[in-house]
């Protein structure tokens, strides 16, 4: 969670800031618990944080999950979501189309974390159709998340097979950034 300062950042050029100019001490990820990081543009962080935090509050309450919003690096027009949640599927989320409806009995057995990790990015959507004054499911829409490099070889999988598998069976547009395009280029050799 960001630390909201009053005060006016004597260093900055353009006025106050309300970002915390003291760095958070690292969100550890207890045994059983599972950390995602997702990206969300700068324009967008306020709508998920809320006036006094309220939305990111309720986000941690509905869901159990610790949600912490990180600075990027500074080149950067993106923030980090962090989300740590328990990694156990206890839950259920009920699949929607892109009209926004639900598809009949379909649901998948999701944990704490991946539940946290849905709810923060639907709230991204709506805050992105409210200040663009679009419907929430109106063209493409993209989720960034950010991984370890040690995570990335397993989501790809040898030969891009692991991700080529979800992209067929979701339908979906994925994109390893650089590290796939090395991978897939040293397979072909």
């Amino acid at each position: 969670m960001t630390t909201l300062s009053s005060m006016p950042d004597p260093n900055s050029s353009n006025g106050s800031s309300k970002r915390s100019k003291h760095p958070h001490p690292p969100l550890s990820t207890p045994p059983g618990h599972v950390a995602f990081r997702l990206l969300c543009h700068a324009s967008r962080i306020g709508g998920v944080i809320g006036k006094s935090g309220t939305v990111i509050k309720n986000l941690q309450q509905s869901t159990a999950a610790k949600i912490r919003i990180e600075d990027a690096p500074l080149d950067s027009p993106d923030r980090v979501i962090l989300v740590v949640a328990h990694a156990a599927l206890t839950g259920k989320l009920g699949l929607k189309n892109r009209n926004g409806e639900e598809i009949g009995e379909v649901v998948v057995e999701v944990s704490k974390a991946q539940e946290a990790l849905v709810k923060v990015f639907d709230t991204i959507l709506e805050v992105a159709a409210e200040s663009d004054g679009l419907g929430v499911w109106v063209g493409v829409v993209s989720c960034r998340l950010l991984a370890e490099a040690a995570q990335v070889d397993s989501v790809i999988g040898k030969g891009g097979k692991v991700v080529e598998k979800i992209r067929k069976d979701s339908g979906s547009k994925i994109s390893g950034g650089e590290r796939e395009r090395e991978r897939e280029r040293s397979d072909e050799e």
